[in-house]
């Protein structure tokens, strides 16, 4: 191409370059645009030898571009992103921090694109570098599948089309103009092509770690709705296991309880789950006997029949009335005037009589509020919803993330689904830095590394900057070593009492369950909320401790695993111990807690009840009803006056 042609073939790409950016500017006006008009004027002044002007129109660039790129580097410790969010709608009224920065990737060649005007021809001071990897930067943003090929991305790290196809026009307008003052040079070839490869292989790390950043983040921001879940699970769970022990009370009388009675045993179940918000005795011909608590709404439906004022849930209330099965209605408008479920439960006296059903009505948004009231409002909007209806939600719903997180949970014999859309506020700064601080330290030593080729006495300085990023790659290995052992740790350990947790128990298990004899002991801390009440959390905390340390000594010089199950209580496994020499082992875990000093607030030593269950017969076992038996065996140890052993049988 002769060289008056080439230069005029640049001028003209650059005219054009030039109203394109201003057509962009002006149909969708934000940063890119902006940035790529500046810089458009700045090659229009480079070919026509204004100098001055053209540097400070790169400069001008750098410095629109600088608090972008500074808000995907600076960690949240630093400038936190609800600080950089507050600053955007201070320098204009409703606009986000993506308004008022480009797309990383698009930042980052924007720049390039600004330093390498500035320096012009200068060869040696790396330019022809930073007009090649702004081109790299700016074709990578062309290949949004491979960068998040499963992942709808959360950062915005690429321009649309039109901004690029000008920036590419911009960079091929520099090139054709710079090419015959750059031909020959010497190490330029060598230099240039050694330092691009860096580039390219600073572009493939970023986009892994991004990816993998994501993607953590993803799953991270799960465990939101996750432990919600689990919650709602445990309380679900919770309260039916109070429901059918409440409803086996009656068992022991051969009359319907009077509202003495039913207020007496009702108390303690309504105090311990305040969502539910009537429970009610149920005559066979569906009408309501008893209530608690005695509220007036409660109160005005004594003597109703459920089958005229309620018949949406007739199909569970008779077969419970007869005694068939226990059941639950669908969400239905409450009698107490909110949403909500009701469970009937059969009710039998002494004499194996069905003698009525029992009903417990939860209340939705009471339930809700037991769950949300943790739940900070700036993460995001925590919505609980059935059938496409919304029962109840929590949360700021302004500016959401681009991920959306469904968890299915069954209440009764209903199924909701709990969703959680994270804000893109909080996402953002939970995101880790090290993809983007990665990416700019590999263009920072691609050009490093075509300095010192291109200069061969700037070696020194270049091997002990080598030195040092090697020296801080082996501290974040070590770092990750560290860490990751100690996750492992903690997924199988009770973080308080450093016991294995329940996990590590279900594991062990596994590996005993062809055990014969095989023996399970379930622990309760007998009257454990006096002392977090009285004596404090701490003390509690320290009693959970020792015991954990005794239980473990003890069952490990047994062959056998004690293991932390859920707040005061405790479970061990005693493989080879039949039901004599496990209930033996726990009375001796018994004693040893009653001598080991570790007194309530009135001097009285604290206790231990245990229900302990074995199994002898060869055949496989249901893990979950051997629980349930020493669950029941624990239970009437407490009932029979605590701080002694019970045991069960799993055939009973």
């Amino acid at each position: 191409m002769p060289p008056t042609f080439r230069s005029r073939f640049a001028l003209t790409l650059a005219i054009a370059v030039l109203m394109g950016a201003t057509t962009l500017l002006w149909v969708t006006p934000g940063m890119t645009a902006l940035a790529l008009w500046l810089l458009a004027l700045a090659q229009l002044a480079v070919m026509r030898g204004a100098w001055p002007v053209m540097c400070l129109l790169a400069a001008g660039t750098l410095g629109l571009l600088t608090p972008g790129i500074l808000s995907y580097l600076l960690p949240e410790a630093w400038v936190a992103t609800s600080t950089w969010q507050l600053l955007a709608e201070q320098v204009l009224p409703g606009a986000t921090i993506e308004t008022l920065r480009a797309p990383l990737l698009t930042t980052v060649a924007l720049q390039l694109n600004a330093l390498a005007l500035m320096l012009h021809l200068r060869a040696r001071l790396g330019a022809p570098l930073l007009m090649g990897a702004a081109a790299l930067l700016t074709s990578l943003q062309a290949m949004k599948s491979a960068l998040h090929p499963e992942l709808t991305p959360l950062l915005h790290y690429a321009t649309a089309w039109p901004g690029l196809l000008i920036h590419m026009a911009l960079l091929t307008a520099h090139v054709i103009y710079v090419y015959p003052y750059w031909r020959g040079k010497r190490y330029l070839s060598t230099a240039l092509w050694l330092a691009l490869g860096l580039v390219g292989l600073s572009l493939l790390l970023w986009q892994r770690l991004h990816v993998e950043a994501e993607r953590t983040l993803y799953k991270q921001a799960e465990t939101r709705v996750q432990s919600v879940t689990t919650q709602l699970n445990r309380e679900i769970t919770g309260h039916l296991d109070a429901m059918r022990r409440f409803a086996r009370i009656w068992e022991l009388q051969s009359e319907p309880p009077s509202y003495r009675q039913w207020a007496h045993q009702a108390r303690g179940y309504q105090r311990d789950f305040n969502y539910l918000i009537n429970i009610a005795f149920i005559t066979p011909d569906s009408g309501i006997r008893q209530v608690y608590p005695a509220t007036p709404a409660n109160l005005s439906l004594l003597g109703l029949r459920l089958f005229d004022v309620q018949p949406a849930g007739r199909s569970a209330l008779e077969p419970a009335l007869r005694g068939v099965r226990e059941g639950s209605t669908e969400i239905i408008e409450l009698l107490q005037g909110e949403r909500g479920m009701i469970y009937y439960l059969p009710v039998m006296n002494a004499q194996q009589a069905h003698i009525g059903a029992t009903a417990m009505a939860v209340s939705f948004p009471l339930l809700a509020k037991s769950l949300f009231e943790q739940l900070p409002d700036k993460e995001g909007l925590m919505q609980w919803h059935a059938d496409g209806q919304v029962l109840a939600q929590h949360g700021d719903a302004s500016r959401p993330g681009p991920w959306t997180y469904h968890h299915r949970v069954q209440l009764g014999d209903r199924a909701l689904t709990l969703s959680d859309q994270p804000r893109r506020d909080h996402l953002l700064s939970q995101l880790p830095r090290l993809p983007t601080i990665s990416l700019v330290l590999g263009l920072t030593f691609a050009y490093l590394v075509y300095l010192v080729i291109y200069s061969f006495k700037r070696l020194g300085y270049q091997h002990r900057a080598m030195q040092q990023n090697n020296t801080s790659l082996q501290q974040e290995i070590r770092t990750r070593s560290q860490l990751q052992r100690e996750i492992e740790w903690l997924a199988s350990h009770d973080e308080l009492t450093g016991i294995p947790n329940r996990r590590h128990f279900l594991d062990h298990v596994s590996m005993h369950r062809s055990k014969r004899p095989l023996s399970l002991a379930l622990f309760d801390i007998d009257h454990f909320k006096r002392v977090n009440d009285q004596l404090g959390h701490l003390v509690g905390d320290d009693y959970l401790s020792r015991m954990a340390l005794m239980g473990e000594a003890l069952m490990e010089q047994h062959g056998g695993i004690f293991a932390r199950y859920g707040g005061e209580e405790f479970v061990a496994l005693m493989p080879g111990l039949d039901m004599e020499a496990a209930r033996t082992l726990a009375d001796t875990l018994r004693l040893q807690i009653i001598h080991a000093c570790l007194p309530h607030a009135d001097g009285e030593p604290i206790t231990l009840s245990a229900g302990v269950v074995s199994v002898t017969d060869p055949q496989p076992f249901d893990m979950t009803r051997m629980m349930q038996t020493a669950d029941k065996a624990l239970y009437r140890a407490k009932r029979e006056g605590r701080n002694q052993v019970a045991t069960g049988s799993v055939d009973d």
